[in-house]
């Protein structure tokens, strides 16, 4: 295992299960070798990955990983939790060229904050309409983005190309560079392109 990576307890949740990699992999949209891979630790696991592995596993994240880890991914969530916490607008996320893009932020519509993004100058959170293939983030999902925070290796995050609107990615390392992966064709952003006007974290997410 690299040293980078952080333990898991995929596979031991997913014989508890009594599910195959196949089983699995099929239930996530992930192929056999990707989830022994991500079992083994010789894969990063992303916080999409967490998320649809959970989901299919019928388990907590913080079950899969451990609670450090999980938060540092995906957040303190569900924001029901959260009665007290400051509201944020819920913008309009649709599919456009096979990617999940943003298309209005202006809304009238709320979600409780996490405590994460209280406060916090142009917060704003989205709905996942329908299935992403990447990132794969479960239908339903409420994803919250934080404008000020930089995305790192293993994070969700919006990215905001030259006249365009902001795409939901995920970001990974490849030769010492940070690269986005968007859209059903796997649509590989470098984050250092000069055409990238912005990329913010998405720094929480509850699911259903």
């Amino acid at each position: 295992m690299n040293p980078s990576e952080k333990p898991n307890r995929i596979r031991e949740w997913r014989n508890r299960r009594r599910m195959s990699l196949a089983e699995l992999g099929e239930a996530v949209g992930l192929s056999r070798s990707e989830i022994s891979k991500l079992e083994s630790g010789s894969r990063r696991v992303r916080a999409d990955h967490l998320v649809v592995l959970a989901k299919a596993l019928k388990v907590a994240p913080e079950e899969l990983m451990d609670k450090e880890t999980v938060r540092d991914m995906i957040g303190e969530l569900p924001p029901q939790a959260l009665a007290a916490s400051p509201a944020v607008p819920v913008a309009q996320a649709r599919r456009q060229d096979g990617c999940v893009v943003i298309a209005v932020q202006d809304t009238a519509v709320t979600a409780e904050a996490p405590p994460q993004l209280a406060n916090v100058p142009g917060a704003f959170a989205f709905y996942m309409a329908d299935t992403s293939l990447e990132p794969r983030v479960p239908v339903g999902a409420l994803l919250y983005a934080h404008p000020m925070l930089p995305p790192r290796a293993g994070d969700l995050a919006l990215v905001t190309m030259a006249q365009g609107l902001p795409v939901l990615v995920s970001v990974e390392r490849r030769s010492n560079a940070l690269v986005a992966i968007a859209g059903k064709d796997a649509l590989v952003i470098d984050l250092n392109d000069p055409d990238v006007v912005s990329a913010c974290r998405i720094a929480g997410m509850w699911f259903p």
